[in-house]
């Protein structure tokens, strides 16, 4: 750990993901949003509609706002908060593609001027030049695509990169073409969205008839395509990570959730658009607020994939989520967390001072970049219920488990000193189970097996476990785990944790009592 730490908590990823999904979203439709102004004007000029070239100035004004005023303002708040979280990520970053964040601030710059030349160039430049700027406001806002690109698709698929650390190697990634389809897609999905709130703002007519439809097209276009290149996106990133699919099929837990939520959100817009394009001039402000937020689910899924898919790493392969190198890893077995740990407080080492003290700081360091205590990720309501040994043995055990984390390099002293820690914060809550038998059978679950299991997919226990009887899982199983693989540690259930967990494996085998 070579920054100090910023707690928050609710969860600094949390945080990062509320600013920059928003962020990107509007970010698309900074790109989407030109090429359908410069389209839409050329539309109207050469079909001389002055009707629909007043809508194009005023859904420019709109645009001005959302995307320079609030578009920056977030765009500043991801590097603010991303700065703060993961300040090794964005070291790492800056340091490998400072010439393509360069690049990318240049047309920037010429992208804020053009959208201002844009805008104030109603009625003061001629209609050639005036669209020749809106041209040029696409062309730069397209461009900041195509290399921002570059850099969060090698975040996932480093490729070549990790051999030779050459900028282009990076930069022309595995997944960087297939994204860069999809995104401009997505772009184009999101111009029709929000020009159709603006369209749909409109009183009764034959103009709103005509933007409704017009825009409603743009939305199911632009989504459709999306869903469509979804699936080169998906075989560009098994052909870098072949075990991808056993992320799917659970190894990363959260990844099947977020995946039905973005295929929610695909088929929730499409059908939406179509509503939208039936409707016409009856079509409501409130529709298209809806339609909105069917597009920020896709969006907010697709981008929770990406990131989930990235486990443990913030950059695949070369930094993992806790800030430390993987070329790293020989010298964290060897010393210790404590001696790369350059913010742990002082205090914290002194031979007096109390084992959970240094705890604190060693998960700060070490577990705080993914989890909370009780908001995103919490882990309190597992430590209320994990007996102190049991703690003590899953600490080395982590890379073994579900969710791909870091593996944990601490000594003896320093696992013992976070075990300490984890049990003190464990205590503040009493150990409850869910009132509902079923439910309180599946955190049993969740406490123990579900950890590194699953029941039918990845490392699957049903079918070893079939026709076991309950006296056979009690003494042959849960009584003897270590002996089957060494990365499992020794059930040490109470007594009601126990049988609820028997309850739950001998359901899996009767009649509709499939998990």
């Amino acid at each position: 750990m070579n920054f100090p730490v910023w707690e928050l908590a609710t969860g600094g990823g949390v945080m990062i993901a509320l600013v920059s999904v928003i962020h990107v979203f509007v970010s698309h439709f900074a790109v989407g949003g030109g090429l359908w102004l410069a389209w839409t004007e050329r539309k109207a000029r050469k079909e001389n509609d002055t009707e629909l070239l007043e809508f194009v100035k005023s859904h420019s004004k709109f645009f001005l706002l959302v995307t320079l005023v609030f578009g920056a303002i977030t765009g500043v708040g991801i590097w603010f908060i991303v700065s703060l979280v993961s300040p090794s990520t964005i070291f790492a970053l800056i340091r490998a593609y400072v010439w393509g964040w360069a690049m990318e601030w240049v047309f920037f710059a010429v992208e804020i001027a053009a959208a201002l030349a844009y805008w104030y160039g109603w009625g003061k430049l001629s209609a050639k030049v005036h669209m020749t700027v809106g041209w040029i406001y696409f062309i730069c806002a397209y461009m900041s695509l195509v290399i921002i690109n570059g850099i969060i698709t090698f975040m996932l698929t480093s490729g070549g990169w990790l051999e030779n650390h050459e900028f282009w190697t990076g930069f022309f990634n595995p997944t960087y073409w297939p994204s860069v389809v999809l995104r401009t897609f997505v772009a184009i999905a999101m111009a029709g969205l929000f020009s159709l709130f603006w369209s749909s703002l409109l009183p009764k007519g034959n103009l709103k008839t005509k933007l409704v439809k017009y825009c409603s097209k743009w939305i199911f276009v632009g989504t459709a395509l999306t869903w469509i290149s979804a699936f080169w996106y998906k075989k560009a990133i098994l052909s870098f990570i072949p075990e991808w699919t056993d992320f799917i099929k659970g190894e990363i837990p959260v990844l099947n959730n977020v995946l039905a939520v973005l295929t929610f959100g695909i088929i929730a817009t499409l059908v939406a658009s179509i509503f939208a394009f039936k409707a016409k001039d009856k079509w409501h402000w409130t529709g298209s607020i809806i339609l909105m937020a069917f597009g920020l689910t896709a969006f907010f899924g697709g981008e929770w994939v990406r990131e989930a898919g990235r486990k443990p790493y913030t950059i695949y392969g070369y930094m993992y989520s806790t800030g430390a190198l993987v070329s790293d890893a020989e010298k964290l077995e060897r010393d210790g967390m404590i001696a790369h740990s350059k913010w742990i407080n002082p205090n914290a080492l002194k031979e007096d001072a109390p084992p959970e003290f240094l705890g604190a700081e060693l998960y700060r360091a070490w577990c705080q970049p993914c989890h909370t205590m009780d908001g995103y990720n919490g882990m309190r309501p597992y430590l209320a219920h994990w007996d102190p040994e049991f703690i003590e043995q899953l600490s080395p055990k982590l890379h073994h488990m579900r969710a791909r984390m870091p593996q944990w390099y601490g000594t003896d002293f320093e696992n013992d000193a976070l075990t300490a820690y984890l049990v003190s914060e464990g205590a503040k809550k009493e150990s409850k189970f869910p009132s509902d038998k079923l439910a309180a059978q599946q955190f049993a679950w969740d406490l123990s097996c579900g950890m590194c299991h699953t029941v039918d997919n990845f490392r699957p226990l049903r079918e070893s476990l079939a026709d076991m009887s309950r006296e056979e899982l009690n003494d042959d199983i849960l009584d003897m785990l270590a002996d089957y693989d060494y990365a499992m540690p020794d059930y040490l259930g109470s007594e009601e944790e126990r049988q609820l967990l028997l309850d739950f494996i001998l359901e899996l085998y009767t009649d509709g009592g499939e998990k």
